[in-house]
């Protein structure tokens, strides 16, 4: 009984030095948030190098609002949903392609919510009909798809669709479902708890894909699951200590930007083959939490950016070993103009301020 002890013990003790231990009752592995550090990371120490693509702006490629970017096969996906189009643009900047059908005829769709690559593929989800539209590597009509949820994000795998699904007021309410390639039901994972509020709904990814592993997390949840074999795994449970939100309550009850509400949550997630990173909002700054799965070694601070001087670092999105942040030219010209890597990649003199913003891929070490 001691020999186990004893044991335990140093486990425990190994465990807590390496802030990233073996967690039952949060899943996989638990990542815990040193939030009081006062670390500040350089983007250098896990990002190899990065690059400052302008976007071309003409009367057929004007983007309204970026709610989505994919950095896929050198080319540049991103969603447009107040437009209701996808743009597809080269490595270059140049627009390969624009898909803005609406309408209610074979190949077209109400209104695009999120979109999806995979083998080729280009999936389509339109949010007023629940609907799948697929799109072969030359961007043509292949077929619909009718979903048995109500949903808002998904991605696609080994013929199968995983959805998030909107609150809807069935007694049995669930965040995600496994869906079969023709749209049918098969299962429904992590139950929502009811809320009688409204607040945080957006904002936030759900889902992540890296190489060929999918990802999911609920909105401002606490653990991290890997998609694998039509179930969903605990790959990473997140403990912000003292700062945690309590696990019966329900953070939709919650205004999550009010002054008063004390407790951390996690943001968004993103996985490489190397690096778990996600953010989090403390004190009105955004902290990162970059754990290194391969040397073990988990930081928790605030991101200096000295890949790029003078300025911010703020991903929105990310897929693979790759994150993406969105710049306007605005905020470019009138804020970040002294950075002399954006001399690099573009000639400042000709930018205006009202052309599509700029993208900014950074890649991951591996």
């Amino acid at each position: 009984m001691q020999i186990k002890n004893y044991s335990k013990y140093l486990f425990l003790a190994v465990a807590f030095i390496c802030s990233c231990n073996q967690g039952n009752n949060l899943g996989g592995y638990q990542i815990t948030v040193a939030f009081d550090s006062s670390n500040e990371i350089n983007a250098s120490s896990f990002i190899e190098n990065f690059s400052i693509i302008r976007l071309s702006t003409d009367d057929h490629t004007l983007i309204h609002q970026i709610s989505k970017v994919q950095y896929i096969n050198n080319k540049i996906f991103i969603l447009d949903v107040p437009g209701n189009s996808i743009f597809i643009f080269n490595k270059d900047g140049s627009l390969y392609y624009r898909i803005r059908r609406v309408g209610q005829g074979p190949g077209e769709y109400a209104q695009v919510k999120d979109f999806f690559v995979s083998e080729g593929n280009l999936y389509l989800l339109d949010f007023a009909q629940q609907s799948i539209l697929k799109l072969n590597e030359n961007l043509e009509y292949i077929e619909r798809i009718r979903l048995e949820t109500f949903s808002s994000y998904f991605v696609y795998s080994d013929n199968f669709f995983w959805t998030y699904s909107e609150p809807t007021p069935r007694r049995n309410d669930y965040q995600f479902a496994h869906l079969s390639s023709n749209g049918e039901m098969i299962s429904e994972f992590l139950p929502r708890v009811s809320s009688s509020n409204q607040f945080n709904w957006t904002g936030v990814n759900v889902f992540h894909r890296n190489s060929n592993e999918l990802y999911l997390s609920p909105r401002f949840g606490n653990v991290i699951y890997r998609i694998q074999d039509g179930n969903i795994i605990p790959v990473f449970g997140i403990d912000f200590g003292r700062r945690r939100f309590p696990t019966r309550d329900n953070v939709n009850n919650h205004d999550i930007t009010a002054p008063d509400f004390r407790f951390l949550l996690k943001r968004n997630f993103y996985l490489s083959d190397r690096f778990l990173i996600f953010d989090y909002f403390m004190d009105w700054n955004r902290h990162f939490n970059v754990y290194d799965r391969i040397d073990g070694i988990n930081i928790t601070g605030v991101v200096n950016n000295d890949l790029i001087e003078n300025f911010r670092f703020f991903p929105q999105w990310g897929n693979d070993n790759y994150l993406i942040e969105m710049l306007y030219p605005e905020h470019l010209l009138n804020h970040f103009a002294e950075s002399p890597q954006f001399a690099d990649f573009i000639d400042l003199s000709e930018l205006r301020e009202d052309d599509n913003p700029l993208i900014i891929i950074y890649k991951l070490r591996r």
